[in-house]
């Protein structure tokens, strides 16, 4: 590794610190209930991740276009500032243009930022250096989150509010720790608006028309259900009303999520050691089908031992994300990286915007029995296709590489 990469690698590692200080983790929701119902909670954030979702896709094409530094930079100050306008609100208003600014900003950094720092670092495809680069990341990101949450625990009951102020300070932070960070495109001719909103308009038709291809469209079943799941439990409202099904309250919810995140940090030190020997199609099936059992495990009146499912679901997401990482990026064109990485995030942010109310409103019935076992069905499904796809996808790869060294495939005779 040379002492740019050094350099680089250390950066990244800072910024993943940074971005995961989310002090308000285990007691967002119960800061809004101070002055909102579970049910607006719901509409609340539906219609937030709604406005995330819109941007997030021509983010990705924009940061191609114009600059994945400059969409960084900008996405981190508009998340920030998004979180520290929450964090003096007191009524739906407030919170709901807090939340679409921070999720505009996370929409503009998602995909962006993984796709400069995998350029700029410049690995080779055939090393597992941006995996191990990514799960070393997780883990300091999970240690900086275990830190948060628990100081965000004890300083919600001093005041609800400042929770929020430090986690919109940290994320503002993370926009000027990689302003040197600079990526360098070649100079283009200026072009007409019109010329100009074309190409943008094409580069997000490109990006969506990647996962229509083969080596794409098989994560597609996983990213859209799995790290939907993921997405609803660490973004959204799903974690925190599983702690309140399970009797945690604020400071001790966010105990359950650090010790989480303590454990995780541990199964990815063990999984950065035996990376080279991890089966990607072992790996992602095992996540999944863990995720369906913590569900259909929720169902239970457990009291304290739903730390299980927690942890389950907390580890999931992050073991996930590694080798999904991997995939991504190897197998995005050079030039539709962030698109590509944008879509994926479309995809796995696509079911909250409905899952976000209807969890609100199970959750106030007393029903989120339908969800639980609705979503351990889908994952079982997603889970099936992946399989399919992926032996479909290893057929293909062997003719291609017979095809590339001059290999002749016989032809199968059709007589008897």
């Amino acid at each position: 590794m040379t002492d740019n990469q050094r350099w680089l690698s250390s950066k990244y590692l800072a910024y993943k610190i940074l971005t995961n200080l989310w002090f308000v983790g285990a007691v967002w929701l119960y800061f809004y209930r101070l002055f909102i119902t579970d049910r607006q909670v719901g509409i609340l954030d539906g219609l937030a991740f709604a406005v995330g979702l819109v941007a997030e896709v021509p983010s990705g094409a924009l940061a191609d276009r114009f600059g994945r530094d400059k969409m960084v930079k900008l996405g981190q100050i508009l998340a920030g500032g998004g979180i520290l306008m929450q964090a003096f609100g007191s009524s739906f208003v407030p919170f709901f243009v807090g939340q679409s600014i921070m999720m505009i900003g996370v929409a503009f950094t998602s995909g962006a930022d993984e796709a400069l720092f995998f350029g700029k670092l410049n690995f080779k495809r055939t090393s597992l250096d941006w995996r191990k680069l990514v799960t070393r990341g997780s883990q300091v990101a999970l240690i900086g989150a275990l830190i948060a949450t628990v100081a965000g625990g004890w300083l919600h009951v001093v005041n609800p509010r400042i929770p929020w102020v430090l986690t919109g300070l940290a994320f503002m932070s993370s926009a000027f720790l990689v302003w040197s960070v600079k990526e360098h495109r070649p100079a283009k001719d200026k072009q007409k608006l019109f010329v100009e909103l074309r190409e943008h308009l094409m580069s997000i038709k490109v990006g969506f028309a990647q996962f229509r291809a083969p080596q794409l469209l098989l994560y597609v079943p996983i990213i859209i259900i799995v790290q939907g799941l993921f997405y609803a439990a660490g973004w959204g409202l799903l974690r925190i009303v599983l702690l309140d099904r399970f009797h945690f309250d604020p400071l001790w919810g966010s105990v359950v999520v650090a010790t989480s995140s303590l454990v995780t940090v541990g199964i990815l030190a063990i999984m950065q050691k035996y990376a080279e020997s991890m089966s990607e199609k072992r790996v992602l099936a095992l996540i999944s089908l863990g995720a369906a059992a913590s569900l259909l495990l929720a169902l239970a009146d457990i009291g304290i031992w739903g730390y299980a499912v927690i942890l389950a679901l907390y580890a999931g997401e992050h073991t996930l994300y590694p080798f999904m990482s991997e995939v991504l990026n190897n197998r995005a064109p050079e030039d539709y990286r962030a698109t590509v990485l944008s879509v994926a995030s479309f995809l796995r942010a696509l079911p909250y915007v409905a899952l976000a109310p209807l969890i609100g409103y199970l959750n106030m019935r007393g029903d989120l029995e339908y969800f639980l076992v609705g979503w351990a069905l889908l994952i079982c499904i997603a889970v099936l296709l992946y399989l399919l796809l992926k032996k479909k996808d290893a057929q293909i790869r062997i003719v291609q590489q017979e095809v590339d060294i001059g290999v002749r495939v016989p032809e199968i005779s059709t007589e008897p």
